[in-house]
């Protein structure tokens, strides 16, 4: 295998860390909703999905180069894996998709159910009862939202009210788009590498702003097809390109060139990250949303390189921030709703503080009770 790819699985701590800002990024973004308000902080915090749709490209790319890397190598296939990827490679990437997915599930169910749960709480605390009609209309939007499934149209019009566990439109949005780039990545392997990632993601990033005016529509169609997967394909493709950049990257500088390049692109790599924080704290449009999602995609290809000194960080907290990350952002909406029915009250800044608090507690016991039964299953099996 190659010593790039080996390179690239070590653990990048700082990456954990950027995860996490990010999704305190997306956390603030979603705060006016104590208020029952618009968005109050970080306007366009809605970029910051679109970098986890990349790094989630990069990795997902990264896996299949390394997995068809050591199928030409050795010149023959070492798995049943091995064997999908080359005979059936549609069905291989649903079931990597799948995979990813079911990981993100217990989470993401918690963070919606709650939703329904407080909805009827509030039926039966100003009307005394839940209407039959209601309690069937709830059952089946829960179904698709906990079946990844909303973006589809099958719960009617799509926006954040009637989209119980809003931010899981990410989620919705994977399940179609990263099967169909893994499948472009398998079956295209050369115009993949060198025409699909670079040239599509501007295809479709262009489109979006002709129909919609921005690249960050998930509530919108174009004709039958939900804006959210275009969205996902497009960012998912240019993890795609970050991956084939920061390979280059590292190939392209030696030990004895490194240094000096390392200094000049560590500088660059924290300049555009404060570009793109200013972006997303003063709120962007249009064309300048495009920029912005260059922007960090840009950050990531020098991050994601390991050719600069952010790759070295050294800080362990990080990879536990890291891990909070994915269930914070799977419940954050269901507890915002929570505090602001309970504690709208609250001074807006004392209930994002109370709603960050809650959520640190809840992902952590989350994340326990769900490594333990992963452990437990482990250990049932081995023996």
């Amino acid at each position: 295998m190659d010593n790039s790819i080996s390179a690239d699985k070590r653990k990048n701590e700082y990456i954990e860390l950027l995860r996490f800002v990010l999704c305190m990024v997306i956390f603030l973004h979603h705060s006016g909703h104590v208020t029952g308000g618009a968005v109050s902080l970080l306007p366009s915090g809605g970029l910051a999905a679109d970098a986890f749709f990349m790094l989630t490209g990069y990795y997902a790319i990264r896996h299949i180069s390394s997995r068809m890397e050591k199928i030409r190598a050795t010149d023959s296939v070492t798995g049943p894996g091995d064997t999908e990827i080359l005979r059936r490679p549609i069905l291989y990437s649903i079931k990597y998709t799948i995979r990813k997915l079911l990981r993100v599930f217990p989470y993401m169910a918690f963070g919606t159910v709650i939703v329904y749960i407080l909805e009827c709480v509030t039926d039966l605390k100003l009307k005394g009862a839940i209407a039959p009609v209601d309690i069937m209309h709830r059952s089946k939007d829960m179904l698709i939202e906990l079946l990844f499934l909303p973006l589809t149209g099958l719960m009617g019009e799509i926006s954040a009210l009637n989209y119980r566990n809003a931010p899981m439109w990410y989620l919705s949005a994977m399940l179609i788009a990263l099967p169909v780039v893994m499948f472009l990545r398998i079956r295209l392997c050369k115009p993949f590498r060198y025409v699909i990632v670079w040239l599509i993601p501007i295809v479709l990033q262009i489109l979006m702003l002709n129909l919609f005016g921005g690249v960050l529509p998930w509530q919108q169609f174009a004709g039958p097809v939900n804006g959210g997967y275009i969205r996902g394909i497009s960012s998912i493709l240019m993890g795609g390109a970050i991956y084939y950049a920061s390979q280059y990257l590292r190939r392209r500088c030696t030990d004895r060139e490194r240094s000096g390049i390392s200094v000049l692109l560590t500088v660059a790599e924290i300049f555009l990250l404060i570009v793109f924080f200013i972006c997303v704290a003063v709120g962007v449009s249009g064309p300048m949303e495009l920029i912005s999602l260059y922007i960090i995609g840009l950050v990531l290809t020098l991050t994601l390189s390991g050719i600069t000194y952010t790759s070295g960080l050294r800080f362990k907290l990080a990879v536990v921030l890291g891990r909070l990350s994915l269930p914070i952002y799977c419940i954050h909406w269901g507890i915002y709703r929570w505090v602001a029915a309970f504690f709208g009250y609250l001074d807006y800044r004392v209930a994002i503080a109370l709603t960050f608090i809650l959520c640190i507690i809840t992902a952590a016991v989350l994340m326990f009770i769900i490594d333990r039964i992963t452990l437990r299953k482990a250990a049932t099996t081995a023996e």
